[in-house]
């Protein structure tokens, strides 16, 4: 929680703590069992590295004070003297049998085991079952935290299980509270002329949803109107989540609490009840459905010279997979395409470049991520893992959302609205400098980096980066570097969209913040002031922020569980390797297509080494692989000292 206060102004800090030797600051810590990190609730604090005996007071994501010292190093770090605050009342985690009683070790591995007291409701311990732990005693120093156990989930040998575990010891819950449903229940299957009496009806519209073909939801369509040669406008349409859910209601204190949608490989837990998220908020084809709407007519330049929101009603005329389009993008056929929506596809895929080519040009930056998907049989078990095809359909829909954010957030800036940004802050010098030195090693030319222009010297990084065999590494390695993107009711601008005004709008069905942006968007609409709750718009941003934290998390570590389950049966086998992360203990060794990475406790390698390497030990329950090494090859030396020549933009895709 509240990571967005971590890199802020870290020479005020030091700067407090010539004054003095210690000073105490308060804080949330994340908890790695031997070690935390304290993150600083204040703008001018800076994380601190905690130790010693007050590590056993506090669990992870409790808040705490600390009193904290500057080192030799010029780095923070302190102790916990006091618990402020418990995060959590239970513990997900691996029930253990000792010789003298039982032990519950959390999902994370980030606090010390707890003792089990007892188990309620007659239930039968069994070794190895994944476990929720009800807290009674809060741990001391003397002492460590204990607990009754209230349910047991499964065994944790089952891949659906260790899911579920991921998703509550995060808070994720996949039910929804009776009133809730009852709420969402009761709301019409269907609309009728009545329920848009007002607004304005865009059923003349080739207006068209572009999404993935196991899409379930559809909260977002496009249109593209041609005004003369040299002017077009682009329609986004968005659900109207805000016409059904209103602040205070059932359904909006549940969105809020769940913050965002969780899309894992077996399951999708969504922020809102099916009744919405997949009927009356999803745009389907040939149904009346409310929308708010943005109107933003661009020149030939790819410049937005006039922008206008609306409330809407649509009917959409086709949902298009993104393969679909990109067979319409390439010049073929596909069948049961309205003329006017195959012309408006045509002219979309023009507008598109010239509104990515206008983003780079202003400095934006188009990382380029392997994407992954996880196919999984009826049982929830992995089949495979391959990586996402990236298709030109992709960036189309990209742009345009991107595009659409930038309006909202600029029209609600110029009528003074509050309102939540997608704040992104320039990076750390620190981190700027670290990175320049590591790709320096890599033979790219990084110098630059540390100059005025960090927006142009990033993207000459990913231009040399293009056709790379470590193009994927190098791009990690640059977002790591990146401030994280938080949502605040205060913004300087998105660093890597090179953006002014950026807000998220275009996904109200699974975001939070996105259903503030449309409240935002109606009152203005009706020259009100919005009411955003009892809550402040900075607490609704730190909560949101939170929680689509903990979602990626699970998003990812999922996936990471997924490969440990395909490879726990290939114990023994040697693989190719390269080497993606170097560490002093060791490195990490991505192997095969899946992006598998395990661990080898080799000192001695470099990134980009190329290995031969024998899978000694997966752990499936935590997602980690152990391999040890075989024979070893480095990167061409041309890679390594000679910067490439006639790059091209690689792609973007980051979180926004």
């Amino acid at each position: 929680m509240k990571r967005q206060f971590r890199d802020h102004n870290r020479d005020h800090l030091r700067k407090r703590s010539d004054k003095s030797k210690e000073t105490i600051v308060k804080g949330v810590i994340q908890h790695h069992g031997r070690f935390a990190f304290l993150l600083a609730e204040t703008k001018d604090g800076a994380d601190v590295f905690l130790h010693g005996r007050g590590l056993a007071l506090a669990m992870d994501g409790d808040r705490v004070s600390a009193k904290v010292h500057r080192e030799a190093d010029g780095r923070f770090a302190g102790e916990i003297i006091e618990v402020l605050e418990h995060a959590h009342k239970n513990i997900i985690g691996i029930l253990k049998k000792l010789p003298h009683g039982w032990i519950v070790s959390s999902e994370k591995g980030d606090t010390p085991a707890t003792e089990v007291t007892g188990f309620l409701h007659k239930i039968a311990p069994v070794a190895g079952a994944v476990t929720v732990l009800e807290i009674k005693r809060w741990p001391t120093e003397r002492i460590g935290a204990a607990g009754v156990v209230t349910e047991i989930l499964g065994q944790a040998d089952n891949v659906k299980t260790r899911i579920t575990m991921l998703l509550r010891s995060r808070g994720i819950s996949e039910t929804f509270p009776k009133d809730v449903l009852t709420q969402s229940n009761s709301l019409p299957d269907k609309l009728a002329p009545a329920d848009w009496h007002g607004r304005e009806e865009l059923f003349h519209l080739p207006i068209v949803t572009i999404d993935g073909a196991d899409a379930k939801d559809f909260d977002d369509a496009v249109s593209l109107e041609r005004l003369d040669m040299n002017m077009v406008r682009l329609g986004v349409h968005i659900a109207d989540v805000g016409h059904y859910v209103k602040v205070g209601s059932p359904l909006d204190k549940e969105a809020y609490q769940r913050g965002t949608s969780v899309y894992l490989p077996d399951r999708v837990v969504p922020m809102l009840p099916p009744s919405l998220s997949n009927n009356l908020c999803s745009l389907v084809p040939f149904q009346e459905r409310l929308t708010v709407s943005v109107f933003m007519d661009i020149n030939a330049e790819g410049n937005v010279v006039r922008r206008r929101m609306a409330n809407t009603v649509i009917r959409s005329c086709r949902r298009f997979t993104y393969e679909e389009v990109q067979v319409l993008l390439d010049g073929g056929q596909v069948a049961d395409v309205p003329g006017a929506a195959a012309v408006a596809i045509a002219r979309m895929g023009q507008l598109a470049e010239t509104l990515y080519q206008r983003r780079v040009e202003r400095g934006a930056l188009d990382f380029n991520l392997p994407e992954y998907k996880v196919e999984v049989d009826a049982n929830g078990k992995p089949l495979s893992v391959v990586l996402r095809p990236r298709l030109a359909s992709h960036r189309l829909i990209e742009e345009f959302m991107l595009l659409a954010n930038e309006a909202i957030a600029t029209e609600l800036i110029a009528a003074h609205a509050p309102f939540l940004h997608r704040r992104h802050d320039v990076p750390d010098p620190d981190k700027i400098k670290d990175l320049a030195k590591t790709l320096g090693e890599l033979g790219l030319s990084a110098g630059h980096l540390t100059g005025r222009n960090t927006h142009k010297a990033l993207q000459d990084i990913l231009r040399q980066a293009q056709g790379h065999p470590l193009e994927d590494i190098i791009n990690s390695m640059m977002v790591r570097s990146m401030q994280q993107a938080i949502y605040s009711p205060v913004s300087e601008g998105h660093f890597g969209i090179a953006a002014l005004a950026y807000a998220h709008f275009t996904s109200p069905i699974r975001r939070y913040p996105d259903l503030t942006a449309h409240r935002a968007i109606k009152a203005l609409l009706l020259h009100k002031k919005e009411d955003h709750g009892a809550l402040p718009l900075e607490e609704v941003g730190v909560h949101c922020s939170e929680r689509e934290r903990a979602a990626a998390e699970c998003e990812n570590k999922s996936v990471d569980l997924m490969r440990a389950e395909l490879l726990k049966t290939k114990i023994g086998e040697v693989m190719d390797g390269i080497v993606v992360s170097v560490m002093e203990r060791g490195s990490f060794v991505r192997v095969g297509d899946s992006g598998a990475e395990g661990f080898v406790r080799e000192t001695n390698l470099k990134l980009g080494d190329k290995l031969k390497v024998k899978l000694d030990k997966v752990d499936p329950i935590e997602g980690k692989i152990d391999f040890s090494l075989g024979n070893k090859t480095q990167l061409p030396t041309e890679w390594r000292m000679t910067k490439l020549k006639h790059p091209h933009p690689g792609r973007n895709k980051r979180r926004h």
